[in-house]
């Protein structure tokens, strides 16, 4: 089973450790692993650097999209996807400070959701800790990194 936590990582900060993702990453990764005073300083750190999730508009949103899928089902802030010619099967929970996605079986059940997702908001940052895996839903587009950082 595959496991994602995804943030709205503020514009600046975003065009600022693009192409050092891992930095980004290792952060979330040290706040799960912290303990005591430790955790509560990277936990403000997280709060200085992301954004808060948008819930309605996300809910609005992913039902919308979703509705006319036959395997779409929702029970207040969490969305089901299930392909059954897949035996996939992800679901997403939208919380005021992140977005938690789990799924199983086929990769694409989840990019539905990421689909959905990344048209939303251009920072979406996706981290599996357990997985060591990490990335922009939308990733930034250099030419627009080098035009917000002119003088």
């Amino acid at each position: 089973m595959r496991h994602y936590e995804i943030y709205i990582i503020e514009e600046d900060v975003a065009r600022q450790y693009y192409g050092q993702e891992s930095k980004l990453f290792y952060l979330f990764l040290e706040h799960e692993k912290a303990k005591g005073p430790q955790k509560q300083i990277i936990r403000k750190q997280i709060e200085y650097i992301t954004k808060p999730i948008p819930t309605l508009l996300l809910q609005q949103k992913v039902k919308q999209d979703l509705t006319k899928n036959d395997g779409y089902r929702r029970k207040k802030n969490t969305h089901v996807i299930e392909i059954q010619e897949r035996d996939s099967k992800a679901e997403l929970v939208i919380s005021s400070d992140a977005l938690y996605v789990t799924a199983e079986g086929s990769f694409d059940v989840e990019t539905i959701f990421f689909e959905i997702l990344r048209k939303c908001e251009p920072s979406f940052f996706a981290c599996s800790l357990e997985d060591h895996r990490f990335g922009w839903l939308k990733p930034l587009k250099q030419e627009d990194i080098l035009k917000t950082n002119q003088v």
